[in-house]
């Protein structure tokens, strides 16, 4: 993971980035990376049964994390029991990381980078919102972060509540962490788990967003979110750490 994010950076990078088939070696090479530190940790599911009810009555929800602790989420979905779509950036990072996320059975949902411009000002956040809301109402959950570069890291945007607003569909907020891991000092401290040890993952509990929501209301919601996405966040850090 560390030779592929300094890979990245380097003069390379455009080259990679503007030509897809090069990403598809490196990212299956990524993904398996990602699966063995899946199977060399010992995991602990907490509050699953939120997912569970909603997969066992086939409803769509609307699944948010924080962009840096993401690596250890797609394993943590039941693809057999439903679908799962994943907003990522029409730019050069977003075709490495759809790469990567195809792999695991994740279908893709191309969007704006920034939750900000999603369905408002942007025509790539617009046609993003579209596309989501076709996919929540023919049964089908997506997946997106509340925070999006070049950050603030942890600052939920309005694009979730937007989404969840207009669709009806709740948020699900979910975390997952390792007890071996190392931490970028890049705006998302973006985490790399390692293998070899212990993991969780925390699932909390609904948001729902009334579509006649006031600005008050929405930005209370934001609010809301954002203390739920913290919350399970750390929570996922201190059951392996503090073990």
């Amino acid at each position: 993971m560390v030779c592929i994010h300094f890979y990245l950076k380097l003069n390379f990078r455009r080259i990679l980035l503007s030509k897809i088939k090069f990403f598809h070696p490196i990212s299956f090479i990524f993904f398996i990376f990602l699966k063995f530190v899946r199977l060399t940790n010992k995991w602990e599911y907490y509050n699953y049964d939120i997912p569970q009810g909603y997969w066992n009555k086939k409803k769509p929800f609307i699944w948010v994390h924080w962009h840096g602790q993401s690596l250890m989420l797609p394993d943590s979905w039941d693809y057999k029991r439903q679908d799962l779509f994943a907003l990522v950036s029409r730019h050069g990072d977003g075709n490495f990381i759809g790469s990567v996320l195809s792999h695991f059975g994740i279908k893709l949902v191309r969007g704006a980078g920034n939750p900000k411009k999603l369905g408002v000002k942007e025509k790539g956040g617009a046609m993003a919102l579209r596309s989501m809301l076709r996919v929540l109402k023919s049964g089908h959950s997506v997946c997106l972060t509340a925070d999006q570069p070049p950050g603030p890291g942890k600052i939920s945007g309005f694009g979730v509540i937007t989404l969840a607003r207009i669709s009806g569909v709740p948020i699900i907020p979910v975390a997952a962490s390792t007890s071996r891991r190392y931490e970028l000092s890049n705006w998302d401290k973006f985490s790399i788990n390692l293998p070899f040890g212990r993991g969780s993952v925390v699932w909390g509990e609904p948001i729902f967003i009334d579509s006649r929501a006031s600005k008050r209301e929405i930005e209370e919601k934001r609010q809301l979110l954002e203390k739920k996405l913290l919350e399970t966040f750390e929570d996922s850090k201190d059951k392996v750490d503090n073990k």
